[in-house]
């Protein structure tokens, strides 16, 4: 039987991967997918690596004078969670979570932003950490900043998200019902990204391009709306880190 309270600790993977306390900046921009964190990666000056690990990369560099750390931080719930819980137990100050999303209103266009204002649990990997009732939160001085300058960019939407594990089952039933609860919009991995920063006291925000729509059943993937709005969330993101107070 193990006799450890546990197998291994956040801190001590960060450790053996060559972390140093510091190495991270205090503002956090963190894409599921690698060309949108490579996107992020050129907008900063003299970025150093700080680890690699199971495919996910984080820089950190230069940001208009701020210190700034980008990366994939993760597809789905459980790989999320592990790689937010790197990050926040290495002392950065604000997460946020530059992703894609299914919209669930008809009125979501591909390519809408969509703002998470409300944390809805479908995953499996937060019940690992809170209890089946715990509703995670973002941060309202953080939202409120994201909104600001992604609506004077583009079409956004605010509500909101549910995070599932299936996306091969998102059926009627299942959906109507997370739409009942008051969910715009469907990821796989903004509960575990808002629940672990809870966890760790960090703020957090996310803004999502909106990929397909599960009410129209229009998909998007390839759509020019999509990757347009995609690397406009960039540079929207560096402008919103720009304002954070260190």
């Amino acid at each position: 039987m193990m006799q450890r309270e546990v197998h291994m600790k956040p801190m001590d993977l960060l450790y053996s991967l060559q972390f140093r306390p510091g190495d991270f900046g205090d503002t956090v921009l963190v894409s599921g997918q690698a060309h949108r964190a490579q996107m992020c990666l050129q907008k900063m000056e003299n970025p150093v690596k700080n680890f690699t690990f199971l495919g996910y990369t984080f820089w950190t560099g230069i940001y208009k004078g701020k210190k700034v750390t980008v990366g994939n931080g993760g597809f789905y719930a459980p790989d999320s969670a592990f790689v937010t819980e790197l990050l926040c137990v290495g002392g950065i100050k604000n997460l946020i979570r530059l992703g894609s999303c299914g919209a669930l209103r008809e009125d979501i266009n591909i390519g809408d932003y969509v703002l998470a204002t409300d944390i809805i649990r479908g995953d499996g990997a937060t019940r690992y950490y809170v209890d089946d009732n715990y509703r995670p939160m973002v941060s309202p001085d953080l939202t409120a900043k994201l909104e600001a300058i992604f609506k004077a960019a583009g079409t956004i939407h605010k509500g909101g998200v549910w995070t599932t594990d299936a996306i091969f089952r998102e059926t009627k039933e299942i959906v109507n019902s997370y739409i009942a609860k008051g969910a715009i919009a469907v990821d796989m991995v903004t509960s575990p990204f808002v629940t672990v920063a809870n966890i760790y006291k960090v703020k957090v925000g996310a803004i999502l391009v909106a990929s397909d729509n599960l009410i129209t059943g229009e998909m998007g993937f390839t759509d020019y709306r999509f990757f347009e709005n995609e690397m406009k969330m960039t540079d929207l993101a560096f402008s919103v880190a720009e304002c954070l107070t260190d």
